[in-house]
């Protein structure tokens, strides 16, 4: 036992693993002899296929262990020489857990023909699971009447969604661990999913919402791992299409996807032998639409608006030049996205496997804003890609007897995000024009009419940016439009990459019956590159210039004399000189160099020049460039007696920032910025436990205390800005402070899992956390100078959220399978976000941006199989087999209390944080869908996915002070009011009702497919 032990701390010390999410099971139990219950040494356990290298040899006292089983339903065969064969099938094995599989052997002195086949239920209470959540399979995500892997997580109890962003038992978004086959892809700049999969790629999709043991890290709130489908040694795939707008008069956005999957063997046309080894799996997808607002992006401003000044402004039709076939638009639309993904599988021998994975994702867009509705040609637009690289070797072996798996894992991710104004490059805001350019003028900054600034006042050069936004009133020209002014250009621009280079092993070890370890190591290297420029039109003085004085621009002056020269001679009078003083400023001297009476001599620059200050001042950046280091070491140790199951673990999680980081300051000045010896490195340590005690064989509790690290975003470590810009700046600067504390998650939880009959289970689960060290920010004074101050980050907010979540499951039976998920939660805390803030910070905490009192998910399913019939209730008439056989219908609906608001009064002042609610939100989605068998393996399928069955608008944010969508409270009866006229309140009233405020009506989504 003791060289055990220390083999065991020998391979977590050198050989270190990390499994950052699990993606296989165990299966584990005893053969014994039925007659006399005596166990059978040696007797065979193998999962079958028996190609796939999956089983194990009891022991003397009967007992087996199989580690390193990829979740499934699988059939499980036990034999031995003079015993009949028994094969027991429906054995379900589920991401991180055992399941326990028995065996009862019949001697084959028996008189007993054939095999034995035990027809298993698969369990829906597990024994063994410490923690909450649950684990979605592709066959339930294909059929369910939600067509979205983020909506399907979020309709799981502890999860709700608010804005678009998922948030786990009160936490905050970014608090979400995403992994792909074990592998990180949640974003480290901002948090939250960076990669996006298709379900057609998905093959689970686990959510844990508690009790996280010690090989899950830096997520305070939740984990959301998807393991992705392998090929297998037949082959096969699917096509399919999918449209929103088939049918007309409908609200749709346009939509139209075209979807793929291949997968099967890879050489077996030229290598027969390799059909079971070598397989991969194949998918892809392509997504246009044009969005809920693709009415919006066709407007007149003239129509709409109808009292405008001036009525030359032209109607925006962006699908005009579109080519269409059959009543489908070619080419692209506001909105394309496109995935694929690659995973390839070779069986070097029945222990061992390799797999190398490739998927990525491309989005090209352009946004939507309403007040921007008659400027989107010059709106925001832009570029996302995304690819993943992932190399795994799996190894399985024994050690001193006991069977063990070797993992080691390699990845390597990265982001790409460039957004702009649509159509408009960088160094379009400024256009040189020769012709204007006076060479004895002084062309002060805003004076030079030789360079042309682009701006929102402005507008583009060309003549529409003559004509007045404005709307004539009362015989008055009232600037009263909520619209941005058609030809504006949006003014911001980025250009970010951020890597992830993912090493690690994973290491497992069944030291005995009773004992189960891990322990691990996971080294991680982010590239972040950031570059983000806003407001380009700004031009700073300061910054203008400093150009100007670089000892590389060389400006000339000129004389002149106020009384004796005329304007004709002025120009023969000019002498240029290099100056020592190159600020372009006015001078006056009484000096007479030049024998002229009364002068000025004023600093001149060539164009170019001009034009080159003007682009070094303009805008102000966001950009950095830093390499750091993070990683995360566990031990665990999973304890399964008979009555009692224990996961005990400790991990630890560190952060190397490195020495420096390189800043990209405003004009692309690049500098430096240093860390201290003593900011460079931070180390946490979490303690984690979770019990789990079966009361009965149908009833399991569970208790888990986490103390759950993460590291701060590093937006909050790493910033452009530092306390020297508050010197010259006329506004906060923020910094970034390197120094900050890992956020920190405490939970208590406990929870009751009963099936409640065959077909039921209940899964009920309290809970409390308390969080600390929220990044928040503080203002401090410069020593030197008490007119100087600025803001830095720390770690100084909080809140705390508690709840019950309950799940209500039924497995199929009577032609009907469903569950349902009620969560009745409290969030609160002293901010919902980072906000720039002085020391005189919220002490008290509040109810939370999200904060959602009660959530309840129904999700039924009602499914006819292949040559069945179904048998009407309460009448005698049966429909037959071939009219409804291979029919579903899944119908979804979820009611949720709405989100808090701060409301204000009438004069804008605000009241209590988030005092007041948001209307309650309510949905309903139906599904149909049909089955034609050409073949056992080849069908067609097509489906009707009403969503938003009952036309309900949802609410998705009011205006304060009323608690309306759609108005805002301005008194337009007043005499005073500047809305008083009709003309001026019909502006106003158009901009109020933004569509953004309100949900979409019903939908009718269509789609075929077909499979083989």
């Amino acid at each position: 036992m003791l060289k055990r032990i220390l083999f065991l701390l020998l391979v977590a010390i050198f050989i270190s693993t990390s499994l950052f999410a699990g993606t296989t099971g165990k299966l584990a139990g005893k053969v014994t002899d039925e007659k006399t219950g005596e166990p059978i040494p040696f007797a065979n356990v193998i999962v079958l296929p028996e190609t796939s290298g999956l089983g194990a040899q009891a022991k003397a006292n009967g007992t087996y262990i199989i580690l390193n089983i990829p979740p499934g339903v699988y059939e499980v065969v036990a034999f031995r020489q003079g015993y009949h064969r028994q094969t027991q099938n429906n054995v379900e094995i589920s991401l991180d857990l055992t399941k326990v599989l028995n065996f009862k052997l019949t001697s084959s002195a028996y008189q007993i023909e054939g095999m034995d086949v035990v027809e298993n239920t698969i369990e829906m209470v597990s024994a063994n699971k410490t923690n909450s959540g649950r684990t979605i399979s592709a066959a339930e995500m294909e059929d369910v009447a939600i067509d979205d892997l983020a909506d399907i997580i979020a309709i799981q109890a502890g999860v709700s969604q608010t804005n678009g962003e998922l948030h786990v038992r009160g936490g905050r978004s970014n608090e979400i661990a995403y992994t792909v086959d074990g592998l990180s892809v949640s974003d480290p700049v901002d948090g939250g999913a960076a990669l996006a999969l298709d379900m057609d790629a998905v093959q689970f999709t686990d959510v844990k919402t508690g009790g996280f043991t010690a090989e899950y890290g830096n997520a305070q709130s939740g984990i959301v791992n998807m393991v992705t489908k392998s090929g297998t040694s037949e082959y096969s795939g699917k096509i399919e299409s999918i449209s929103d707008h088939l049918i007309p008069d409908t609200y749709h956005s346009n939509c139209d996807q075209v979807k793929f999957v291949l997968g099967g063997p890879v050489l077996t046309p030229m290598v027969s032998s390799l059909r079971d080894k070598f397989t991969f799996f194949a998918n892809g997808t392509t997504n246009w639409r044009d969005s809920r607002y693709w009415k919006h992006y066709k407007n007149d401003p003239v129509e709409d608006l109808k009292y405008l000044t001036s009525e030359n402004f032209e109607t925006n039709d962006p699908y005009r030049n579109r080519d269409d076939f059959a009543g489908f638009d070619l080419g692209d639309r506001n909105f394309n996205d496109y995935t694929a993904n690659v995973k390839l599988k070779y069986i070097l021998s029945p222990t061992t496997n390799f797999t190398f994975s490739a998927r990525g994702s491309k989005s090209k867009y352009k946004s939507f804003s309403y007040i921007w509705k008659y400027a989107l040609e010059h709106f925001s637009a832009g570029e996302t890609m995304q690819n993943q690289y992932a190399a795994e070797f799996n190894k399985t072996f024994n050690i001193a007897g006991q069977p063990a798996n070797l993992k080691l894992k390699g990845g390597y991710y990265k982001k790409d995000i460039t957004r702009g104004p649509d159509g408009i490059d960088y160094e379009d805001f400024f256009v040189l024009n020769e012709a204007n350019f006076d060479s004895l003028d002084s062309n002060e900054l805003y004076q030079c009419t030789g360079i042309d600034y682009l701006t929102d006042a402005q507008g583009l050069i060309g003549e529409e940016s003559i004509y007045p936004w404005s709307i004539t009133s009362d015989g008055m020209e009232k600037f009263v439009i909520p619209f941005v002014r058609p030809g504006s250009i949006s003014g911001f621009f980025q250009d970010d990459e951020n890597s992830i280079l993912t090493l690690r092993t994973d290491f497992e070890y069944q030291l005995n019956e009773i004992h189960g370890m891990k322990t691990g190591l996971e080294i991680i290297k982010h590239e972040i590159k950031k570059n983000q420029i806003v407001s380009p039109w700004i031009i700073d003085q300061y910054r203008y210039d400093d150009y100007l004085n670089r000892d590389d621009v060389i400006p000339t002056y000129w004389f002149y004399d106020f009384g004796t020269l005329t304007e004709d001679e002025i120009a023969d009078s000019v002498a240029y000189y290099n100056l020592i003083e190159k600020s372009p400023t006015v001078y006056y001297s009484s000096v007479d160099p030049g024998g002229l009476e009364e002068y000025f001599t004023v600093n001149t620059y060539r164009l170019e020049d001009y034009y080159a200050a003007t682009k070094a001042a303009s805008g102000f950046t966001d950009g950095y460039e830093a390499h750091p280091y993070q990683g995360a070491y566990y031990l665990q140790d999973k304890m399964e007696w008979e009555g009692m199951i224990v996961n005990a673990g400790l991990r630890f999680d560190f952060w190397y920032l490195g020495e420096k980081y390189k800043i990209i300051s405003d004009g692309g000045i690049t500098t430096w910025e240093d860390f201290g010896k003593d900011e460079r490195f931070k180390m946490m340590i979490s303690p984690r436990l979770g019990v789990s005690h079966p009361i009965s064989e149908s009833a399991v509790m569970h208790f888990a205390y986490n103390y759950q690290n993460q590291l701060p975003q590093m937006q909050y470590i790493f910033t452009t800005q530092t306390w020297e810009d508050a010197i010259t700046s006329n506004t906060p600067v923020v910094v970034g402070k390197p120094d900050l504390e890992p956020q920190i998650t405490v939970t208590y939880e406990v929870g009751l899992q009963k099936q409640l009959s065959e077909d039921y289970v209940m899964d009920i689960q309290a809970y409390y956390k308390n969080y600390y060290n929220y990044v928040s920010t503080r203002e401090v004074q410069s020593p030197d100078d008490s007119n100087v101050s600025w803001f830095e980050y720390y770690s100084g907010d909080y809140g705390s959220a508690r709840g019950i979540d309950i799940n209500l499951e039924k497995r199929l039976s009577s032609y009907i399978m469903g569950s349902a998920a009620y969560s009745l939660a409290w969030a609160q805390g002293n901010n919902s976000d980072t906000v720039v803030q002085s020391e005189t910070t919220n002490l008290r905490e509040f109810p939370l941006d999200w904060d959602m009192r009660h959530n309840f998910s129904l999700n039924l399913t009602f499914t006819v199989g292949s040559d069945e019939s179904f048998p009407v209730p309460f009448t005698d008439f049966e429909i037959p087999s071939y009219i409804i056989e291979d029919f579903t219908t899944s119908f979804f609906y979820n009611i949720a209390s709405g989100t808090p608001y701060t409301p204000t009064t009438e004069a804008g002042r605000l009241l209590d944080t988030n005092s007041a609610l948001q209307p309650f939100t309510e949905n309903a989605n139906l599904k149909f869908t049909k089955k034609l068998y050409v073949s056992d393996k080849i069908y067609f399928k097509t489906y009707l996915n009403i969503e938003n069955l009952f036309n309900k608008r949802n609410v998705y944010g009011v205006y304060p002070y009323t608690g309306s969508p759609y108005y805002d409270g301005a008194d337009i009866s007043e005499p005073n009011s500047s809305y008083t006229a009709e003309e001026v309140q019909y502006v106003h009233d158009l901009g109020t009702r933004n569509p953004a405020l309100v949900s979409q009506g019903r939908t009718y989504t269509i789609g075929f497919a077909f499979n083989f």
